[in-house]
């Protein structure tokens, strides 16, 4: 689903470096099963948004996404996974740019199937409060 993320080329040109997209990833993971239901909606929206990003071509996507899945997973179900997944998301998404960037895609990553759950809004605020995001 996310392979689109990490696709290899010499110079990257999305601005982020691989710890920022990898840190997209996680979070992206983590909205996607905030509500307990992943659609179709949501996995085409996140191949289109991240369509335009580059991968470090020593990193193998699938050992990566499968990590990334674990920890949202993790971070969704243990209260102190999800304080040390959200202490490194905003460590990797280290500028304020790069964070509002993320926040705005896991805004419009609620909306892709038509329905913004309790569930997900209640991780859109703890989204907003751990990459100190103004409202």
């Amino acid at each position: 689903m996310f392979n689109r993320l990490f696709k290899s080329t010499p110079e990257p040109k999305d601005g982020l470096l691989q710890a920022q997209r990898e840190a997209l990833v996680d979070l992206l993971n983590y909205c996607m099963f905030a509500d307990k239901l992943v659609t179709i909606s949501e996995s085409r929206f996140v191949a289109a948004k991240v369509e335009e990003l580059n991968r470090d071509p020593k990193m193998p996507f699938d050992y990566y996404q499968n990590k990334s899945i674990g920890a949202a997973r993790a971070a969704l179900d243990k209260p102190e996974a999800k304080k040390i997944f959200f202490g490194s998301v905003h460590q990797r998404l280290a500028t304020p740019e790069v964070r509002n960037r993320a926040f705005t895609l896991c805004q419009k990553l609620f909306l892709a199937d038509g329905i913004k759950r309790d569930s997900e809004s209640a991780v859109q605020v703890e989204i907003r409060q751990t990459l100190h995001i103004a409202q």
